[in-house]
């Protein structure tokens, strides 16, 4: 008889445990317990991990878009200033424009210029999108004198498009606000301006080793030479005591040089100058000598105040010169003042010259931005179309995950309805049990 109760009493706690079961389902789940089912478990967690993953992807690619759709409408108004900066070059370029419609025409391009450098600085939740792979970075600075500088770099961002791959993320402010104003190839010589900043075909910048602003002090050897704002070269002269820095024509460096007993030698660098070793080196695009060094003398043309590169003698490679858009536009503005960069009168011939030659480059400067406008819309396109692949796999994802998970409730109710009937058997079992005697019993 006690055995027979505690029979009855394991499957009443087997259908009360089937009975919570069926009560957790009718909320829509299939499954409460990863135990209840291991197999179908495994695979909803799998397919909720996809769902978490391109959900992520999802919003990476809307916030780029939203970014990219914000590059581009400030690209279309820097092209929009260029063509009214052109126009007014047109008409400055005529011999009917005198000299106080030469200086309204270099104010409104100043004015220009202040719009030029918030549209470079563009930036969409708390994002700079012109900076190139450091968003945090504001791309443009401006000193105290107007001189605008890009202290980005030239590594775009990548953005996951799918599990695994990746895609560049909008242009730099070298393509944006920067244009190739000379290119040479293997085996040719690149000029370029002091203010120019060199690129290969790969992306790296080559820069002047080691450049020291005033007040510090600039550390070379004793067969490198440095130069200074003014591309004046200086080399070593060991033969007096101490040594010290003389040009071409034997002019002594204004500074004291100093020797370290060993290899290396020292000089402070004047007020108001810049002095860097005369070597250009090739820096990767995360802004680091690339290793083996490799290094490029250049020499200097003092009659046009240009620098020379020799361009190395292998296949494939590129190097460009990429001027300033700001620069020109102080250029510009300059040649409408009749003043050089140093603010001294110039003829009016030669601004004349310079006006027309300012205009010559500022058409390059705009087929520069136009170019930097086309590749923008194509890394746009690429993530519009990876988000509407992303969204589709996400709904077909969702859809898995709702069928592997959801409870059949038809076959619940069936399942509860069969409960009750074996509920009713087994009360009314356990009833007729509890009224038998011990004479029934023996009956």
């Amino acid at each position: 008889m006690i055995n027979q109760t505690e029979q009855m009493m394991y499957r009443l706690n087997n259908l009360d445990t089937l009975q919570r079961k069926l009560n957790f389902q009718y909320g829509g789940k299939q499954l409460e317990n990863g135990s209840d089912d291991s197999i179908l478990y495994s695979r909803i967690v799998s397919v909720d991990d996809k769902i978490r993953t391109y959900e992520g992807i999802e919003t990476q690619i809307e916030r780029t878009v939203v970014q990219n759709n914000t590059a581009d409408s400030s690209m279309k108004e820097i092209k929009k200033i260029l063509e009214y900066i052109n126009a007014e070059l047109i008409k400055a370029n005529t011999d009917t424009t005198g000299e106080d419609g030469l200086k309204a025409i270099a104010i409104n391009i100043a004015g220009m210029k202040e719009n030029l450098y918030d549209l470079a600085n563009t930036h969409v939740e708390g994002e700079y999108v012109f900076t190139g792979s450091d968003s945090s970075v504001k791309p443009f600075e401006m000193d105290a004198n107007g001189k605008v500088t890009y202290v980005g770099d030239n590594k775009l961002r990548k953005v996951a498009v799918e599990e695994g791959s990746y895609r560049e993320r909008g242009i730099s402010g070298f393509d944006v606000m920067m244009y190739s104003s000379a290119t040479a190839y293997k085996g040719e010589t690149l000029s370029f301006k002091s203010t120019d900043r060199i690129l290969d075909q790969d992306g790296n910048e080559w820069i002047m080793k080691d450049k020291i602003e005033s007040g510090n002090d600039v550390i070379f050897s004793v067969n490198q030479q440095l130069v200074d704002d003014n591309n004046t070269v200086w080399n070593l002269n060991t033969s007096t005591i101490p040594a010290q820095l003389e040009d071409v024509d034997g002019n002594i460096f204004p500074g004291t040089v100093n020797y370290d007993g060993v290899s290396s030698y020292s000089v402070t660098v004047p007020v108001n100058t810049t002095l860097g070793i005369n070597e250009y080196v090739k820096y990767n695009l995360d802004g680091e000598i690339s290793l083996p060094e490799e290094v490029l003398v250049p020499t200097y043309n003092n009659i046009d105040n240009t620098i020379s590169i020799a361009v190395p003698n292998e296949e494939g490679i590129k190097f460009e010169a990429k001027t300033n858009i700001f620069d020109l536009i102080d250029n510009v503005v300059n040649s409408l003042n009749k003043v050089d960069s140093a603010g001294n009168p110039i003829s009016d011939t030669q601004a004349r010259t310079l006006i027309g030659k300012g205009l010559e480059e500022l058409t390059k400067a705009y087929d520069g931005v136009n170019i930097a406008h086309a590749e923008l819309g194509s890394r746009n396109k690429i993530f519009e179309t990876s988000l509407e692949g992303i969204g589709s796999k996400l709904t077909q994802y969702k859809k898995l995950s709702q069928d592997l998970s959801s409870s059949n409730l038809t076959e619940v109710a069936l399942q509860a309805k069969a409960l009750e009937l074996t509920y009713t058997a087994l009360y009314s079992t356990i009833s007729k049990t509890n009224q038998l005697s011990l004479v029934n019993f023996m009956n």
